[in-house]
């Protein structure tokens, strides 16, 4: 499969894939991302005014919905920026809402998930838990293993 059509199943606005790869063995698919040449609108993940000036670019791995029978993962090309009220932030990225190494998909799909589990009982706060919540997920959220609940830290 291209890069091209990874980007089109991908489905990230502004951002396309430059890098796949895929782990028969392990059931596991990663996407390189990065910015599409006209995208060049940063914000700072602090006020969320516009900035222009990058003053670092790495990488970030989350975790995507699984495909088929393959557990997802993006590895995103992000920028630090200077923002002239908060100093150095990382950009803001729409498909990355929260801290939590998931992607705002992913983020829904287990906040679903644990809105139908045991009545509603656990919540899913934009990556992280609740103190004590626990969530039922789908075996296809948990990448082919079986789980009684699910946090973000592995424990579940």
């Amino acid at each position: 499969m291209t890069d091209n059509e990874w980007t089109k199943i991908l489905g990230w606005p502004g951002y396309r894939v430059y890098r796949s790869e895929i782990n028969e063995t392990s059931k596991r698919l990663r996407l390189w991302v990065r910015r599409k040449r006209g995208n060049r609108l940063l914000v700072c993940s602090g006020c969320g005014k516009r900035v222009r000036k990058i003053v670092d670019t790495y990488e970030r791995e989350v975790r995507d919905l699984p495909w088929s029978q393959y557990v997802a993962t993006v590895v995103i090309e992000l920028h630090r920026v200077r923002c002239p009220d908060c100093g150095i932030k990382a950009e803001k990225v729409e498909q990355l809402p929260s801290k939590a190494p998931f992607s705002k998909r992913f983020e829904e799909a287990v906040g679903l998930a644990c809105e139908s589990a045991a009545g509603g009982a656990a919540v899913w706060t934009g990556g992280e838990y609740g103190a004590g919540h626990r969530c039922a997920l789908p075996e296809a959220l948990g990448g082919g293993e079986k789980k009684t609940g699910f946090a973000p830290d592995g424990s579940g």
